[in-house]
């Protein structure tokens, strides 16, 4: 130390001498406030004494011999370092050198007219070849105390001086080994590098650039990672950055402080792409061809960003560009692959995160920031779904968000550089989470971004394969991509052309950074998906078609447009412009659906209610939807089996609307618990569809498109949206034409699809909005214990009409009208008669189908099922004539003249349902002897009245008129039957035992009287005298009573002898019936005066008999005179 100290002390009195040493002198080390503590020590371990503490050059030298692991404080370390910096710029030793020197110092002769300190620093580098040994001797002494690589540094350092200033970053003390003395500084300038200012930020990536190729010139990693690099790259040569890359692969297992040197390099290499001299020695060739470093932002310092460098690259890989024949090579693409994975596993290397999600870091993911497995990043991901799902639930306008706009397009950028779409294993934590579902559900071998897609369909359908937490992490990735628009490689390649026909794309149009409007090429290319859809607004269209050369996507690029679509619909955060439009209403109608695919199908079940450009926008992916159920994820998985199973065939064909239309017509065809029949939840979410269809008529594809033409011709003025209000415009036309016989204006096709909408319409109360809306209380009322698949509707129709409110009896009755008119869309009659009505009737007209069923109905292997459904059809019928199509048209003229009174009487109460009066009118004046009706109406009312026997309820007259008396029958043991009952009240009227007035007697006489008229109207006489009938009566024709006076006239002859039973069954009829006939006379002579009395015609009925009597009258008059004179002259002969 002495040694030195004398050296040091011999030098310092030189400097005593040298006026340029005067400034330094006067600003001694010891006192500076940053080294006074320092100075302390270090007194103590160099034995300096009291009166060397003003030395600077002792401090130095004491200093420079402190052992390694001894060190002064950064801020001391700094201002010896600006004291060194001014001793080697002001050339403090150079007078001495050249004196010294003397012919030695030609040596450097080229630096002689140099800037400040290039010189002397030249000198010492070159001591080894000057022949002075006092001159050698004399540099090795300067060269403890200047930069003696100052030439080197000179640029780095007057480029940095500020920044190493402010930042406290000067290090003098230099490795053995290193191979400049700025290792230490240059350190801490680029761990803090967006606090440098461009010019020296210039400087440190020009000196990362050189240390790329070999990792011994970066002193701080070198020292850092010594050791690691002996345990896990032993035998990895140095040179080419080898060495370099072996430690990044095992980032993960090395220590703590080499992690942190890697990380400080990898946020080098993101400023520039020259650092990774891996990078650079395998895409040299691709990059220069390319021109990636062209057009790109280079930020002011002709750097270029390793961000763009890998988009350039990745859009070349993308569009299979080549090299001039030659494609890019493996070895680039490795490396591409490479890095991606190192981006997405440390947040910390991504200078755009550091800077713009540092608060977020901070209060949502503490826990994961220390981790570089990339859980941070996902951790942000999950943070910005969470916050926009927060959003959600405040009022746009006020809504304030804790994730700023800025670390959401930090990650945004982040994902688009990564390029996860295309490579699933660029992301840690996706490989790690999803890693089993890809060996159980996926083939790699197809490609990285075929396992990307595979991941998301067997999320969409709801794979058993799929587990929660890759479910988890592949919605924060697709949050991501949703929002950039990222465009994978299947989709591009089979889109290109059709984005450049039909949307006007340019080139490289996935590329969404470089030209914002190609950013609406996807969603232009979702709006054509289905380009039969004429307009965004039918309503705006003014009844005009799309030209027919508009151009469709090609089917390559449908298939992949749908792919994208469908994986999209597990959330309308994955869909911008749903959550964006609807934000509001997320909030109000949705918090509470959580699950994929469960918002959009929230906003679609509150549609109605939805307003502005939310209605527009979930109205638009409804359409699609509708020509697509796989695009609805929640249909798609609830009815996977029963697509599988029942829709196969539309499926395979890729039929969607098809599809949709199969699952509708099993759904309605299969009751619920039946055999074969849909799952709750599948019959759950197609009902729900079928609700959500009503409220446009868009929504129902194979209705739109077979009927858009007939709706924009015939529904005008306005023309309606809600399905409801279409249907009913081409009903009227359809009824329209049918009535005047005209040809059908509406196409058949047309007419088909209408068909199977008003089907659906009539199997449940929740598709018919009016009626359920009429009738809402009278279901809660009357059918909340028997509300079935229907809603109640059949439990409404099987309610007199007495008790029901007005509106609602009025809408239901237009309902029971519609089906008598067209049995087709008798929902409960066609599914409960299925099979019945393909074996007997598949040939019958629409409206013959339930009287065709009902011929048959006495088979003896009929089903139950549709025996019960008939049977409720007949009791609705009877109530009102004009529920009886058949009947209504046999009697148009014969209502009118025979039972005008009734009709009037109705008519004149305001009451507009007739409820069984006229039916009985035209029964009374069927069973007459003599009947004046027409042959074809009382053929009908025939058919009633035996259905009527066999049917109590078909009587709605006879439940008015004999409640109480029906009420004991119906309690007797065994009389569970309607022609049990209706024997049991003939039983009662013969005894004289009914209950409920003269009424009620007259209507049992009536009854009684209409076996004479027909026997078919008697079931159980016709029944025992079957075969008495075949044997003696097989000539008479029906009607008029011909076969039961046959019958009475072979029961009084003795030759002729009667069945038993058909003669008991017989007698008791005759004597009922001559009871009947004294209780309700037929034509009576009062009952012929009171009809002409209260006929409308009466005037003209009485005036005509007036004259009829005054010409008998007069002719009697004049023949009875003649008569008289003759009967004279034979008495005189």
């Amino acid at each position: 130390m002495r040694r030195k100290c004398s050296i040091i002390f011999c030098i310092s009195l030189i400097f005593a001498t040298c006026t340029n040493s005067e400034n330094l002198e006067n600003d001694p080390i010891a006192k500076h406030p940053d080294c006074k503590k320092d100075v302390q020590v270090l007194q103590n371990m160099c034995e300096i004494r009291d009166e060397d503490l003003g030395n600077n050059w002792a401090i130095l030298d004491c200093i420079d011999s402190l052992p390694d692991d001894k060190q002064i404080s950064e801020s001391c370390d700094n201002h010896v370092w600006k004291f060194k910096l001014e001793v080697t710029k002001q050339d403090v030793f150079l007078d001495q050198a050249k004196e010294i020197c003397g012919d030695d110092v030609k040596v450097c002769s080229e630096e002689e007219n140099s800037e400040p300190g290039h010189f002397l620093a030249c000198l010492v580098e070159k001591k080894h070849e000057t022949k002075s040994l006092q001159c050698g001797k004399f540099l090795s002494q300067v060269e403890n105390i200047i930069f003696s690589d100052y030439r080197i540094i000179s640029t780095f350092m007057n480029a940095c001086d500020k920044d190493i200033s402010k930042l406290k970053c000067g290090k003098t003390r230099k490795s053995p080994d290193a191979h400049h003395s700025q290792g230490g500084t240059i350190q801490c300038l680029s761990e803090n590098m967006e606090e440098v200012e461009a010019s020296c930020k210039k400087e440190i990536l020009t000196i990362a650039e050189l240390q790329a190729d070999d990792y011994h010139l970066d002193r701080a990693l070198y020292l850092a990672c010594k050791n690691d690099r002996e345990e896990f790259c032993p035998r990895v040569q140095p040179g080419d950055g080898r060495v370099y890359k072996c430690l990044m692969k095992n980032k993960m297992s090395v220590s703590q402080t080499c992690q942190e040197q890697l990380v400080r390099r990898q946020q080098l290499i993101s400023q520039d792409f020259k650092v990774d001299g891996g990078l650079v020695k395998a895409c040299k060739e691709e990059i220069k061809h390319f021109s990636c470093r062209k057009g790109v932002d280079k930020d002011g310092k002709q750097t270029v960003k390793l961000a763009q460098i890998l988009l350039c690259l990745e859009g070349k890989v993308r569009d299979g560009e080549d090299m001039g024949g030659k494609e890019i090579g493996g070895v680039c693409i490795n490396e591409m692959r490479e890095i991606r994975r190192e981006l997405m596993e440390d947040y910390s290397i991504s200078p755009e995160l550091v800077a713009n999600c540092a608060a977020e870091i901070e209060h949502f993911c503490a826990a994961t920031k220390t981790q570089r497995n990339g859980k941070t990043i996902h951790c942000l991901m999950k943070a910005a779904m969470d916050q926009s799902a927060e959003n959600q639930k405040l009022a746009v306008n006020s809504a304030k968000s804790s994730f700023s706009k800025g670390c959401e397009s930090a990650l945004d950028q982040l994902v688009k550089e990564t390029q996860v779409l295309s490579d699933w294993q660029a992301d840690p934590v996706l490989e790690d989470a999803c890693d089993e579902v890809v060996a159980a559900a996926c083939d790699p071998k197809q490609g990285s971004d075929a396992v990307m897609s595979c991941l998301m369909e067997q999320l969409s359908k709801g794979s058993d394969r799929m587990t929660t937490q890759c479910s988890e992490v592949l919605m924060q990735v697709h949050y991501f991509l949703a929002r950039e628009i990222l465009i994978d490689e299947h989709l591009y390649k089979s889109c290109n052309k059709d984005a450049v026909k039909v949307c006007n794309g340019a080139p490289n149009w996935h590329q969404t950074d470089k030209d914002p409007r190609n950013q609406l090429v996807f969603p232009c290319l979702v709006r054509n998906l289905y380009a039969d859809d004429y307009g965004e607004d039918d309503e705006d269209t003014d009844g005009k078609k799309n030209d027919e050369n508009e151009p469709k996507l090609s089917e390559e690029c449908t298939q992949e447009v749908e792919r994208t679509l469908r994986q999209r619909a597990m959330s309308v955060q994955l869909h911008p412009e749903i959550e964006e439009d609807c934000r509001n209403f997320l909030h109000t109608f949705c918090t509470t659906h959580t699950k994929p695919g469960e918002e959009l199908g929230c906003l679609q079940e509150n549609f109605k209610s939805l307003e502005g450009d939310c209605q527009k926008t979930v109205s638009k992916y409804t359409r699609i939807e509708a020509k697509n159920p796989f695009l609805h994820p929640i249909i798609s998985k609830a009815c996977s089996n029963l697509i599988e199973r029942k829709c196969g065939l539309e499926a395979k064909a890729q039929d969607g609307s098809g599809v949709m239309e199969c699952l509708v017509r099993h759904k309605m065809e299969h009751a619920l618990g039946s055999k074969g029949a849909m799952n709750t939840k599948c019959r759950t979410v197609v009902e729900q569809w079928q609700i959500l269809t009503l409220q446009d008529w868009r929504f129902s594809f194979k209705f739109k498109e077979a009927c858009k033409d007939d709706i924009r011709e015939h529904c005008t003025e306005p023309r309606p949206k809600k399905k409801q209000d279409v249907i009913e415009c081409l009903v009227l036309a359809v009824a329209s034409d049918t009535a005047e016989e005209e040809k059908h204006r509406i196409k058949k096709a047309c007419r088909a699809e209408l068909k199977f909408e008003l089907l659906q319409k009539h199997s449940n109360v929740k598709l018919d909005p009016v009626l359920e809306e009429a009738c809402g209380a009278d279901i809660e009322k009357f059918c909340e214990k028997e509300i079935g698949e229907d809603g109640g509707l059949e439990c409404l129709k099987s309610k007199g009409h007495d008790n029901l409110s007005r509106k609602c009896k009025k809408v239901l009755f237009q309902e029971e009208k519609e089906e008598a008119e067209d049995n087709d869309i008798d929902f409960a009659l066609m599914r409960g008669c299925k099979r019945e009505i393909k074996e007997h009737c598949a040939d019958e007209d629409a409206k013959n189908v339930l009287q065709c069923l009902k011929d048959f109905s006495d088979d003896s292997n009929f089903d139950l099922k549709c025996l019960k459904v008939i049977g409720k059809r007949i009791i609705q019928h009877a109530k009102d004539y004009r529920l009886n199509p058949s009947l209504a048209d046999s009697c148009k003229r014969d209502i009118p003249k025979f039972c005008g009174d009734v009709l009037n009487k109705i008519n004149k109460g305001d009451e507009e349902f007739y409820e069984g009066h006229v039916i009985a009118c035209l029964k009374q004046k069927a069973i007459q002897k003599h009947s004046k009706l027409s042959d074809q109406c009382r053929k009908e009312i025939m058919n009633i009245l035996s259905d009527s026997a066999k049917i109590v309820d078909a009587d709605p007259v006879l439940e008015q008129n004999c409640p109480n008396s029906l009420a004991i029958c119906r309690n007797k043991p065994n009389v569970d039957t309607g022609m049990k009952i209706n024997e049991c009240l003939k039983e009662m009227f013969e005894k004289k035992t009914l209950v409920d007035g003269e009424l009620c007697n007259k209507h049992l006489a009536q009854i009684i009287e209409g076996t004479g008229a027909d026997i078919h109207a008697d079931p159980v006489l016709h029944n025992a005298c079957a075969v008495d009938l075949r044997k003696f009566c097989r000539d008479v024709p029906q009607g008029e009573g011909r076969m039961f006076g046959c019958l009475v006239s072979v029961s009084r002859e003795e030759k002729f002898s009667l069945e038993p039973e058909c003669k008991t069954v017989l007698t008791k009829r005759i004597e009922m019936y001559d009871l009947a006939v004294k209780v309700a006379p037929l034509e009576s002579a009062q009952e012929l005066i009171q009809s002409v009395m209260k006929s409308p015609h009466r005037n003209y009925l009485v005036s005509t008999g007036m004259m009829f009597l005054g010409m008998v009258f007069v002719f009697g008059l004049c023949f009875g005179r003649v008569t008289k004179r003759l009967r004279n002259e034979i008495k005189n002969r």
